[in-house]
């Protein structure tokens, strides 16, 4: 695993990446965009798996996440960039990768936050890549205009750094309701070493500025905005991975949502799949299934 630093375009902040390269000739490379309140080393294993299996693997903390921050007081904030700098990032390493391993095909995997990241991505440069995984989508939120609101109000009154649990508690306070009996975080993985060490890393689980929630919503808002899509690679492939349990996606009626809203901007090869058992990080499961199919999708 080779890890370095690359310069932000927004504002010059230094982004931790690593890679996982095969010891032979690469088929293809994975951008990999991980999720909210996590970072680059959960991804690992699936980067050495990918290796394995002859394909690249770049993973980066995102802003506010990780090693992707001035002071560990910065987890959750994502500095004045905000969510556009999240998807400029993942431009700025995706141009990076692409000088450093040329001509292979490219798919961006995003995780939950980071697929809608990687949305808004694919809406500005989907003819840089040649497919997009999207795993543990969250539906779109109805209330987003009226979040943005409160997160302003609470802003006004506490600041940007502050940590609101009321914006916390709005956001995933009915994720575990289905689950209250496991524990706190049980909707993340029916793997109880995986709640463990997601609960025990100091790295996880932080709860997010008002700047950072503000940027998660105006996230969601671009991401599920019907104006603005480049469509310059209409026949992109695009998949769609979920937990049948995973509160995310809210029910069957919103993950269908999210998968018809690309194929009404015009994209034609868009597929989805859900795994019944299996709850929010479907990477992080007992499950080879998963693995599996995405080593088919990226083939």
């Amino acid at each position: 695993m080779k890890t370095l630093t690359i310069k932000a375009s927004a504002d010059g902040l230094d982004l931790a990446v690593a890679v996982c390269a095969p010891e032979t000739p690469a088929k293809g490379l994975v951008q990999i965009v991980h999720g909210m309140a996590e970072h680059k080393e959960r991804y690992y294993e699936f980067m050495e798996f990918l290796a394995s299996n002859g394909y690249v693997a770049v993973v980066s903390d995102l802003r506010g996440h990780g090693e992707s921050v001035k002071s560990e007081d910065d987890l959750g904030y994502l500095y004045d960039g905000g969510w556009l700098a999240m998807v400029e990032d993942i431009k700025v390493i995706h141009d990076w990768a692409r000088q450093e391993y040329p001509n292979l095909p490219v798919t961006l995997f995003g995780h939950s936050m980071g697929s809608l990241i990687a949305r808004s991505f694919a809406k500005r440069y989907d003819d840089s890549i040649q497919r997009l995984l999207l795993c543990g989508s969250p539906s779109d939120n109805p209330m987003k205009g009226a979040g943005l609101v409160l997160a302003g109000l609470i802003g006004a009154i506490r600041g940007s750094r502050h940590r609101s649990k009321i914006l916390n508690n709005l956001t995933f306070g009915s994720f575990n309701k289905s689950f209250k009996a496991a524990g706190p975080f049980a909707w993340l993985s029916k793997d109880a070493e995986n709640v463990r060490g997601y609960i025990q890393d100091p790295y996880c689980g932080f709860c997010f500025t008002v700047n950072g929630f503000q940027g998660l919503l105006r996230l969601m808002r671009d991401c599920y905005g019907p104006a603005g899509w480049k469509m310059a690679h209409p026949q992109l492939s695009i998949l769609f991975l979920s937990g049948g349990n995973d509160p995310c996606r809210v029910s069957d009626k919103d993950f269908g949502k999210a998968v018809d809203f690309l194929k009404a901007r015009g994209y034609t090869q868009v597929r989805s799949k859900l795994y019944p058992t299996l709850r929010h990080e479907i990477l992080h499961e007992e499950n080879p299934e998963v693995f599996t199919d995405i080593l088919k999708f990226i083939a």
